[in-house]
């Protein structure tokens, strides 16, 4: 009894080990840190423009200390992208250990796929649904076509401005997106609200028609649906958490908050 047992464990950890070997290892942050071309995507001067951004952000009183890095890889190697973002994001420890303030912007090439990590500090200001319209608005276009120069440069500037606001920094003093600003951008109904607003119109059209039919059956169908006052609303998206800070991270927390598209 006690060799089999022995035999069990010594099976049970020489699977653990060979599970954490075959682990795929997350990339190291470069020295510029605010950018990290491992997919060689981006031009140079887009790079700089880049940094030039993260760097003023992060030295910026009343930033707290705020980071936003760009990665771009070839393949997450298997791994879900959401899990891979926050890998990274807490790896590198991104934005400030007290104030939890990085986001993180991950481009997948062969999966096609891109992710907005946002750390704990931060997911009131830029919440699941805000991280959507950002990648909605000035990313996928961009990345459609392959012009990633662009749509990391629309996203990452997008960012900063909503960092800004949250800390009441002048805005100005950074680059902006070009098309409308983010709060004129409204989401087109869903599949499911049109089809919920057709089934509501025809149960009132049907159940108008069968009260007229009858005695004293005037309006009476349309009156049944009153209560509801209609339908609406649009779909929304959680929050999450992560940390860091330098030209390297400060030690913040993340939590998984943030948003993922396909292009």
């Amino acid at each position: 009894m006690k060799k089999r047992l022995l035999l069990f464990c010594i099976l049970a950890c020489a699977l653990a080990l060979s599970a954490c070997g075959a682990a795929p290892k997350l990339p190291e942050p470069t020295r510029e840190f605010y950018v990290n071309d491992y997919a060689n995507v981006i031009s140079q001067p887009t790079e700089d423009r880049i940094v030039d951004m993260g760097t003023r952000l992060q030295q910026t009183e009343g930033a707290r200390g705020a980071q936003v890095v760009v990665l771009t890889v070839e393949s997450l190697d298997g791994r879900p992208l959401e899990q891979y973002a926050l890998d990274v994001a807490r790896a590198w420890g991104i934005g400030d250990k007290n104030a939890n303030n990085g986001v993180l912007i991950l481009l997948a090439l062969s999966e096609r796929e891109s992710r907005i990590e946002v750390g704990y500090g931060l997911e009131g200001a830029l919440n699941d649904a805000k991280t959507g319209r950002i990648q909605d608005q000035y990313m996928i276009p961009y990345f459609s076509n392959d012009d990633f120069d662009t749509g990391l440069v629309q996203g990452y500037s997008a960012i900063v401005q909503e960092i800004c606001k949250e800390y009441g920094l002048d805005a100005s003093e950074f680059e902006r997106p070009s098309g409308p600003p983010l709060e004129e951008a409204r989401p087109l109904p869903s599949a499911f609200e049109y089809i919920a607003g057709g089934i509501v119109f025809l149960l009132i059209v049907i159940i108008g028609s069968i009260r007229r039919g009858g005695r004293g059956g005037r309006g009476g169908g349309i009156w049944f649906f009153g209560p509801w006052g209609g339908f609406g609303g649009r779909g929304g998206f959680g929050g999450g958490g992560f940390g860091g800070g330098g030209f390297g991270g400060g030690g913040g927390s993340f939590g998984g908050g943030g948003s993922s598209r396909g292009f």
